[in-house]
C-alpha cells in the first residue's frame, strides 16, 4: 500500500512538473513574437502611492515609461536605467546589472532557461510567475502576470532584497506596433 502512495505522490509531481513547462513554453512562446509594446500603466509604489503614464517596449532592451503630470521619466537600454526630465535631458542614470526588466526585454527568452522559477500559481484570470534571476541569494525577485487567455504581460511585482514592492499593471496594450527609436534617445546638457 505505501508504493500505492508514493507512486501516486510522484506521479503528481511529475504532472505538475509537465503543467508548469507547458504553461512557461506557452509564455515564452507568445512573449518572443512580441516585437514592441505599448499602453498605458498604473505604477503603485512602497507607500501606496499611484502615478498613472504611458509605456513603450522596443526589443532588445529599450524601455520607457512617460509619467503624467510628473517632471521625470525613465527610460532604459542594456545597460542603464536613465531618469529623464520631460524635454529627454538625462537628470541621473543607474546601472541595470542583471535586472529582471533587462530579462524580459531581451530579444527572445525562455523563461525556464533565464529564470529560477520559485512558484506558478493560476486564478480564473492570470499565470501569475513568481521568479527570481537567481534563487541562491535571491536577487532580482518579480512576480509576472499574464492573461490567461491571451498570454499578454499584464502586471509585474518587482522586489528588491529589502523586500520593496514596486507594481506596474498594463492596461490599453498594442502589440507589434512601429515604435521609433527617437522615443529612446537620451539628451544630455551641455556645461
Amino acid at each position: 500500500m505505501k508504493n500505492i502512495y508514493i507512486g501516486l505522490f510522484l506521479f503528481f509531481i511529475l504532472l505538475s512538473h509537465a503543467l508548469t513547462d507547458e504553461i512557461t513554453f506557452e509564455i515564452s512562446k507568445n512573449w518572443n513574437q512580441i516585437k514592441t509594446m505599448s499602453g498605458t500603466f498604473q505604477q503603485t509604489d512602497l507607500e501606496g502611492n499611484v502615478v498613472s503614464g504611458k509605456f513603450y517596449f522596443l526589443k532588445p532592451y529599450q524601455s520607457k515609461f512617460e509619467y503624467d503630470n510628473q517632471p521625470e521619466n525613465i527610460i532604459t537600454n542594456e545597460s542603464l536605467l536613465r531618469i529623464v526630465d520631460s524635454e529627454g535631458y538625462q537628470i541621473d542614470s543607474y546601472p541595470i546589472g542583471n535586472n529582471i526588466i533587462k530579462k524580459i526585454l531581451s530579444h527572445e527568452i525562455n523563461i525556464n532557461e533565464v529564470f529560477d522559477i520559485r512558484d506558478i500559481r493560476e486564478n480564473s484570470e492570470f499565470y501569475e510567475l513568481d521568479l527570481f534571476i537567481d534563487r541562491e541569494d535571491e536577487t532580482g525577485r518579480a512576480i509576472l502576470y499574464f492573461d490567461k487567455n491571451t498570454l499578454d504581460l499584464k502586471k509585474w511585482e518587482l522586489i528588491d532584497e529589502f523586500e520593496n514592492k514596486t507594481v506596474l499593471e498594463f492596461t490599453k496594450i498594442k502589440k507589434n506596433i512601429f515604435i521609433s527609436e527617437k522615443l529612446f534617445v537620451v539628451k544630455y546638457k551641455q556645461n
